[in-house]
């Protein structure tokens, strides 16, 4: 890189070269000279005294001339004229309002464009000879009313003509003022009501009572097959209930409001027991059912086959009614807790009882082994259970028991449903053989028809004593063949 490109870069001027100099620059080139004015170059858009105290420091924006206003909106197309045109609002009043178009709509007065919702009700006009004409037919109605009416009733209408009488009695110009307020307020009966300020004071039930009255003599006269004669009915003595009613409702005090709703709840609670207690009565129902009979009975003789046929009534989903999956709850579940309760407290008593006596029993006999020792549990527990069970059965003598079916077993019951006809003792096959032929003899069947508690008890030990007679046979005939022998 030569000189002249560094000096180049860092802007700096060179001199001319002469002959005798070098081609260092001096500073005298680059530095100006005091007493001289450097000429500022004119800018716009940024006050002068600002400017001058940058000094020779060059602006950190640029500054550039711009126009404080915006430009015109170059638009081609002319403005809409807007003209302050009349409208009709009603046929009394003109009303003013701008509308775009030409001055020509101002010398036309338009209809107003909400007219079409300005809709009122067909309040039929009454002349004076109609109401006449109301007032004759009415009269003759309730004459012939009144001829055939029996004499207690005529009494008893007397006496509320006599009461209603002045109330009941209404002029034409009362009549007319208020069907000009029904076209005006369009039935609004609050509004009609508060402006009525003909003949006599009237209440709100008084002039629908009325009005309706009116108008259904009218259609009556004009048109007897018109539709609206059987809505033309106001019931006033109903109206008058209703709005007791809700008098009497609107002035309760808190203490009773809360006691309606406490019997709502009461009620609420009724309603929720009553649908458990049929709910419950279904799945006992569901339960109680007997299988289909186009089934044989045979399959459900076994403990297996009533075990099948007990789960297949808890489990069935395929019935019309509907399938509760709650189980319904023992009745006699709390009775049964009792129970249980009062063995575990014996059980407890005793294997106290029974721990101090091994104690003490201990201390001068030798250690047992885990075999004995689980021994003596059952066996303990065998006899706490038999020991619970003549406890319970204490309160009942013999002949209660036998009344009530109730049975202390001393042994362990197997688990699951069973027959007791199944559980009659048999022997091995030749003996049994023999035990049925002895039962053939004797005239008795091989299985009893009846078989309780009892008749299985008997039957079983009739069997066992036959068993223990054939035995005896042949050990005699077995000694006499002996005997033989040796003689």
């Amino acid at each position: 890189m030569s000189s002249s490109d560094i000096f180049d870069v860092l802007n700096i001027q060179q001199r001319s070269k002469s002959p005798g100099s070098t081609g260092s620059p001096t500073p005298s080139a680059t530095v100006p000279i005091a007493g001289s004015k450097v000429a500022k170059p004119q800018v716009t858009g940024m006050q002068r005294e600002l400017y001058n105290l940058l000094g020779e420091n060059q602006p950190p924006v640029v500054v550039q001339s711009t126009n404080k206003f915006k430009e015109k909106l170059a638009s081609i197309s002319k403005p809409s004229p807007w003209t302050n045109a009349s409208f009709r609002a009603n046929k009394y009043v003109t009303l003013h309002h701008w509308v775009k178009g030409s001055k020509e709509l101002s010398n036309q007065d338009q209809e107003n464009q909400f007219s079409k919702f300005d809709v009122k009700l067909t309040i039929p006009e009454i002349t004076k000879e109609d109401f006449d004409s109301f007032m004759k037919t009415r009269n003759e109605n309730e004459k012939s009313l009144k001829d055939s009416q029996s004499t207690k009733e005529k009494s008893d209408q007397k006496e509320a003509n006599n009461v209603d009488k002045d109330e009941n009695t209404w002029s034409f110009e009362e009549v007319d003022g208020l069907f000009d307020l029904c076209r005006r307020y369009d039935m609004r009966w609050f509004v009609i009501h508060d402006r009525y300020s003909y003949g006599k004071p009237r209440s709100l039930e008084d002039l629908k009572e009325k009005f309706y009255e009116v108008c259904k003599h009218y259609f009556s006269n004009k048109d007897p097959n018109n539709a609206l004669l059987p809505t033309l009915n106001f019931p006033k003595r109903k109206e008058l209930e209703r709005k007791k009613y809700l008098q009497r409702l609107l002035a309760r005090s808190a203490a009773e409001i809360a006691e309606e709703e406490a019997l709502i709840i009461e009620s609420r609670k009724f309603e929720m027991a009553a649908k458990k207690t049929l709910n419950e009565r279904e799945s006992l129902l569901r339960l109680l059912d007997s299988p289909n009979s186009d089934q044989p009975v045979s399959q459900y003789l076994t403990s297996q086959g009533m075990s099948q046929l007990y789960g297949s009534l808890l489990s069935d989903k395929s019935r019309k009614r509907k399938h509760n999956p709650n189980i319904p709850e023992n009745p006699w579940m709390k009775q049964q807790q009792q129970f249980a309760q009062q063995r575990q407290q014996l059980q407890q008593m005793q294997e106290k009882k029974q721990d101090r006596k091994h104690e003490n029993q201990e201390v001068g006999s030798p250690r047992k082994t885990k075999k004995q020792k689980l021994e003596l549990q059952t066996a303990m527990k065998r006899k706490a259970e038999s020991v619970y069970a003549e406890h319970l059965l204490n309160k009942f003598n013999s002949e209660q028991r036998e009344a009530l079916g109730v049975i202390s077993h001393g042994e362990k019951l197997p688990p699951g449903v069973y027959l007791r006809s199944t559980r009659i003792s048999t022997f091995k096959p030749a003996l049994q053989n023999k035990v049925l032929a002895a039962l053939q003899e004797l005239g008795l069947p091989t299985r009893p028809v009846m078989p309780t508690y009892k008749v299985v008890q008997k039957h079983d030990e009739l069997l066992r004593q036959i068993a223990n007679l054939i035995e005896l046979k042949k050990h005699l005939d077995k000694l006499e063949a002996e005997k033989a022998i040796s003689n």
